[in-house]
């Protein structure tokens, strides 16, 4: 009887942890990294990213709230000129699975590219999926693939504070 009390107990403990997510309400993410180019690239991007967890959907996830920069130098086949993309993104980040390692996450976003020698600014959207593994508390390795900003696969660096 003694032993079925212990295990009960240890049961009811267990099932009420819960093991932290990598990214939650309040968690600030940094990512600094390299892409591949999507149009007129010949150079990879440099690209920095950061986003704020803000708004919890109950079980399954938390929505995030961010910004994206990238830097590359295009080529048009007469010129070679530099590219910028600034803008917006928000990211739904999957917490379906208990892990304080690793976290999936998609999102969309909207920015403006700009091309410097004079060839004007475009509006350009942003479409991506991640993921980020955390091999420490505050840093970790990501990856994210989709039409964002100016390419179209990127990795690098993940800091969290």
């Amino acid at each position: 009887m003694r032993k079925l009390i212990l295990i009960s107990m240890f049961a009811v403990i267990a099932l009420g942890v819960d093991a932290q997510h990598v990214f939650e309400k309040g968690s600030i993410m940094f990512n600094a990294g390299t892409g591949l180019p999507h149009s007129n690239g010949f150079v990879p991007t440099i690209n920095f990213s950061g986003e704020v967890g803000a708004i919890p959907t109950g079980t399954v996830g938390l929505v995030s709230f961010g910004g994206l920069t990238e830097f590359q130098f295009a080529d048009n086949g007469i010129d070679i000129y530099p590219k910028f993309y600034i803008g917006g993104r928000a990211a739904w980040h999957l917490h379906a699975f208990q892990s304080d390692e690793f976290d999936a996450y998609g999102g969309v976003g909207f920015g403006i590219s700009i091309a410097g020698k004079g060839y004007g600014s475009i509006p350009e959207p942003d479409v991506f999926v991640g993921g980020r593994w955390m091999f420490s508390p505050g840093m970790g390795l990501f990856a994210e693939l989709g039409y964002t900003g100016l390419s179209s696969a990127k990795f690098g660096i993940s800091f969290g504070l």
